[in-house]
């Protein structure tokens, strides 16, 4: 099991992810914990404190850092024990991005004072990735925002719930961060916060949390955009129908009447009788119109078509 020895700190750090070095290092105490077992199938962040002894305070767990959006199996779990002589941490994934950049990490573990120190540079690490990756998350976010006033439609909202979903995988993950950064204090005491590496990385989870709590508003307000829209369209589409239904009743009605079979129906002799049931099926429907655009029931159908009209056109152009 490797063993990285700093000045003021030591850092055990297992070879492989088959290695059992991890669990044979721990204090007698806190080996008798299953949590390692527990954590091979993990849906929750693990941690344990201690802090009953005064100057032997430690803490231990499992920590989600990093999630597949689309396969809830595919994570990467960083499992610890931190006291104040010792860090022990399983093998972590250094190869994906170039914020877990191991040659870096250990020159800056050089300037720790600390084993916490070390666990807060390991975690400073991780949240740059994850910082990282929210910019390219906040790429795809501004696209669609244009999107939905571009080509709004039911793709564009099945964009819009794959988003959120990430959003709420975002959340997740930074929890596990930020109970992190509060079990430190309560279990060392409140003069490591004072430290470099606890500040920045403190700094850095809250300029992730603040972030993404931005971008769910965002999202949020996507959602009611959407459904702004939607319940817009649906009544446009229902009040189209409605009035152009009750345009049509006059030529139903009379189309109805002049269609029945009767063996004594006097129009039938009519000689103008033609003429005359296409001038009353015309004036009504006209007297209904005028009725109709008189209460304001039809402006916004025909300015709307207008407006669809004008667009084409210039698109076009």
């Amino acid at each position: 099991m490797p063993k990285y020895t700093f000045k003021h700190a030591v850092w055990h750090e297992e070879a492989s992810k088959e290695e059992s070095g991890f669990m044979d290092l721990l204090p007698e105490s806190i080996r008798s914990h299953s949590w390692r077992d527990e954590s091979k199938e993990m849906t929750v962040n693990i941690l344990h404190a201690d802090a009953a002894v005064r100057g032997n305070e430690a803490i231990w767990g499992s920590l989600i850092y990093r999630q597949n959006p689309t396969d809830k199996n595919d994570l990467r779990t960083l499992h610890f024990f931190l006291s104040t002589d010792i860090l022990l941490t399983n093998k972590l994934d250094y190869d994906e991005d170039e914020d877990m950049d191991k040659v870096k990490i250990l020159q800056q573990m050089e300037q720790a004072e600390t084993p916490i120190e070390l666990l807060m540079i390991l975690l400073g690490a991780m949240t740059g990735s994850l910082l990282h990756k929210i910019d390219g998350f906040e790429e795809r976010l501004r696209n669609l925002l244009w999107k939905i006033r571009e080509q709004n439609n039911k793709q564009t909202l099945e964009e819009i719930e794959s988003i959120r979903h990430e959003i709420l995988l975002w959340k997740n993950i930074i929890l596990g961060f930020i109970e992190m950064k509060l079990v430190m204090p309560e279990t060392f005491g409140r003069k490591i916060t004072d430290g470099p590496e606890y500040y920045r990385t403190a700094a850095r989870i809250g300029r992730i949390s603040m972030l993404i709590d931005a971008y769910e508003d965002e999202v949020n307000n996507m959602v009611d955009m959407e459904n702004v829209v939607s319940n817009y369209r649906g009544n446009e589409i229902m009040k189209t129908l409605t009035v152009l239904t009750t345009l049509f009743t006059p030529v139903m009605a009379f189309g109805a009447l002049w269609g029945m079979n009767f063996e004594h129906m006097p129009e039938l002799e009519w000689t103008f009788g033609y003429l005359a049931s296409l001038v009353i099926i015309i004036v009504s429907t006209g007297i209904l119109y005028y009725y109709l655009k008189s209460k304001g029931w039809t402006g916004d159908i025909l300015q709307s078509i207008k407006n669809d009209s004008k667009i084409k056109n210039s698109r076009r152009e």
